[in-house]
């Protein structure tokens, strides 16, 4: 996965770094008109500016006033929305560009911090992009094993899977991460069906009749009682849980760009490897 701190990639072999020097992404506007629709309510546990490793995209503008086209900047950090780790061209497996008049996403490069993509051809309504990495098998030492539980909240089942490990562990991972942006061109209305999921896997998921509510699916179907964490664009980090029916509701307070971040670690079965899955909706409200 990618972090700051090094870790073995397992294929090479070798210690990789990731270094960020270049300043934040620029303005984005506010999208106070995007009716979110997810649905569910929240609780919120803490609030929080924990140090994490988020996977996430951040567009131009969550608004674009004009059809047509815009950069929008893949990147790793752990103080969203500042774009802070390059993610590398070669690791992306595949995007997603969803809305009205087939928009197109593409890769056109990196910066410092950022994987450079470029959307086309985009007509009013939602539009939807994502990013999914190529799964990344990864190795944890004893030292780093309680560094990455608390970062990543899973499961206790998932955990207690982790402890029981032969100790001193070597906790061995496939890493696999999704990240999703909502944005609306020149109106929220029509275009892409928010409410669908579009890799099928583990992502966030609008609702078709409730605001500012979401669902976490896996496997197209809603995780209950399962921890999520909302940032907001001053940073803060809160802990909400998903309810009975997998949905989670945004706190009342807070504009501005929005991430939603969630992990989900699957203990293995007759393999070696746990499987984590980490997925990422960022959005504006």
């Amino acid at each position: 996965m990618w972090t700051s701190s090094p870790e073995v990639d397992v294929r090479s072999g070798s210690t990789v770094h990731y270094v960020a020097t270049l300043p934040s992404v620029g303005h984005r506007a506010p999208m106070n008109k995007i009716p979110l629709y997810f649905a569910g309510c929240c609780v919120a546990v803490s609030a929080t500016s924990a140090f994490a490793h988020d996977f996430f995209l951040l567009p131009e503008s969550f608004y674009m006033a004009r059809p047509g086209a815009m950069v929008v900047r893949a990147t790793v950090g752990s103080n969203f929305p500042t774009p802070e780790i390059v993610v590398p061209a070669d690791r992306a497996e595949r995007t997603w560009a969803l809305g009205a008049g087939k928009p197109q996403l593409h890769i056109t490069g990196t910066d410092a911090k950022s994987l450079l993509l470029h959307v086309a051809n985009a007509r009013p309504g939602k539009l939807i992009m994502a990013v999914k990495s190529r799964p990344r098998d990864v190795e944890y030492g004893e030292d780093r094993i309680p560094l990455i539980l608390e970062e990543y909240r899973v499961a206790p089942t998932a955990v207690a899977a982790v402890g029981q490990l032969a100790k001193p562990r070597t906790w061995k991972v496939n890493s696999r991460r999704f990240a999703k942006t909502l944005v609306c061109v020149q109106t929220c209305r029509g275009g892409a069906s928010s409410d669908r999921p579009v890799s099928g896997a583990f992502e966030f998921v609008t609702h078709a009749k409730r605001r500012d509510h979401f669902v976490l699916l896996s496997s197209s179907r809603a995780l209950a009682n399962y921890p999520v964490d909302l940032v907001s664009s001053d940073g803060k980090r809160q802990h909400l849980t998903t309810n009975a029916d997998g949905m989670v509701n945004l706190p009342v307070a807070g504009k501005g760009p929005m991430m939603l971040f969630a992990a989900f670690l699957t203990p293995p079965k007759g393999a070696e490897r746990f499987t984590l899955d980490l997925t990422s909706l960022t959005f504006a409200r």
